[in-house]
C-alpha cells in the first residue's frame, strides 16, 4: 500500500525519499545498527482480503486480479530490511523463524522493519502507517501476543491515504519508516505460554483497520484499533519487510536432524517420512491449530493428508533433544 501512497504523492508533485531519518529520542532501530546480530532466515505467509467488509471486492494490477494481497512474497521478509516487503492485506498473517532461538535480554530482543511514509515527507510526526499485532512462540504451536495498546480514536474511520500520529500506539509493529524497525522486549510478554529465552517463530497479524465493529480489530484492553483502511490494492495491509535479532541463543546443535526425510513437497495426498528412530510430527496450520498429530516409528511412514485443504502448513518433527521444522505446502 505505501508504494502506491508514493506514486500518488509524486503525481501531486511532492518528491518522498524513502530513506527517511527518525528524530532522535526515539525507540527506532536503523537496520544498519550494530545491535542487531541477524535477521529471519523463513516465512510463510498467509494472505488476507483486500477488503474483508466484502470478500468478493477484487483489485487489478499487472495482469493479475485478486480478491486478496498480493504484494511481494515471503522471501522478501527474509533476511537484512532492503525496502522489499511481502504485504499481508485484512488480517493476513506471516510466520518467522531463524537459525537460533531469540533471548529475553537487556532491553528489546528483536525490531521489525515495516515502511511507514512520513506524510507530509519534511515533518516526523504524522505518517501513513499499516499496524500488525505481534505473537511469538517457543514451539510454532502456542503463541503469545504483546500487549498492544492504542490511544488513537475509533468514531472517524481514518482513510485509505491518511496520516496518523504515529506515537498513539504501544507494542504495535508498523509505526516507524523504511529501513527504522519497531523494537519488542520479551520482557512486555505477561503470561507463561512461552519460554521467553527460547522464542523461535514470530507470528505477526494484521490489524484490520476498519472500526466496524463487526470487523474491528481490538488491542489488549479492548478499544477497536483505527488505522488506514480500505487499502483495496495489491500492496494491502502490514507490508513486513524484515524481522531484526538483536538477542540470539547460541546455535543448537542440530546433528541427528539429517537422519530422517520428508517428501514429496509440494504433497498432493500422502508424505513419506524415512527415519531411524521414533519421533513425534504435528503438522500446524496459520492459525496455529494442530491438524494433524502423530508418533512417526523407526522405518519409512506414509501419512495421509489427502483431507487437508490446499494450503501452507508448517510440520514439525521432534524427540527428546531435536526439533525440526520446515513449510510444507498442500495442493490440489
Amino acid at each position: 500500500m505505501k508504494l502506491l501512497l508514493v506514486i500518488f504523492v509524486l503525481f501531486l508533485g511532492t518528491r518522498i525519499c524513502l530513506a527517511q531519518t527518525f528524530p532522535n529520542g526515539t525507540t527506532a532501530i536503523h537496520k544498519d545498527s550494530s545491535i542487531i546480530v541477524s535477521w529471519a532466515t523463513s516465512a510463510a505467509v498467509e494472505r488476507g482480503y483486500i477488503n474483508i467488509s466484502d470478500t468478493s471486492a477484487t483489485y487489478t494490477e499487472s495482469g493479475t486480479t485478486s480478491n486478496k494481497a498480493w504484494n511481494g512474497t515471503p522471501e522478501n521478509a527474509i533476511g537484512i530490511a532492503d525496502g522489499q516487503f511481502v504485504s499481508l492485506g485484512d488480517s493476513g498473517t506471516v510466520v518467522l523463524q531463524f537459525n537460533s532461538p531469540i533471548i529475553n535480554g537487556n532491553g528489546a530482543d528483536f525490531a521489525i522493519f515495516e515502511n511507514a511514509i512520513f506524510s507530509p515527507p519534511t515533518q516526523q510526526i504524522t505518517a501513513f502507517i499499516e499496524l500488525a499485532f505481534v505473537e511469538v512462540s517457543s514451539d510454532g504451536i502456542n503463541f503469545e501476543r504483546f500487549p498492544a495498546l492504542s490511544s488513537c480514536q475509533f468514531v472517524d474511520q481514518i482513510g485509505g491515504f491518511e496520516a496518523i500520529e504515529w506515537n498513539l500506539f504501544e507494542n504495535f509493529a508498523g509505526i516507524y519508516p523504511v529501513f527504522y524497525g519497531t523494537p519488542f522486549d520479551l520482557d512486555d510478554i505477561e503470561g507463561s505460554v512461552v519460554d521467553k529465552n527460547h522464542i523461535t517463530h514470530i507470528r505477526l497479524v494484521d490489524v484490520i483497520g476498519n472500526i466496524d465493529p463487526d470487523f474491528a480489530s481490538h488491542d489488549s484492553e479492548g478499544n477497536i484499533v483505527n488505522d488506514a483502511w480500505p487499502t483495496a490494492f495489491a500492496t494491502c495491509g502490514f507490508d513486513l519487510d524484515a524481522v531484526g535479532v538483536i538477542h540470539s541463543a547460541q546455535p543448537v546443535e542440530q546433528k541427528h536432524l539429517s537422519t530422517f526425510q520428508i517428501y514429496p513437497n509440494p504433497v498432493k495426498d500422502y508424505i513419506t517420512i524415512s527415519t531411524d528412530r521414533e519421533l513425534i510430527l504435528k503438522i500446524i496450520d496459520f492459525s496455529g491449530n494442530v491438524v494433524i498429530e502423530s508418533t512417526v516409528q523407526s522405518d519409512t511412514n506414509t501419512l495421509d493428508l489427502s483431507h487437508l485443504k490446499p494450503s501452507v502448513y508448517i510440520i514439525f518433527i521432534y524427540d527428546n533433544q531435536n526439533q525440526y521444522s520446515q513449510k510444507l505446502v498442500k495442493i490440489d
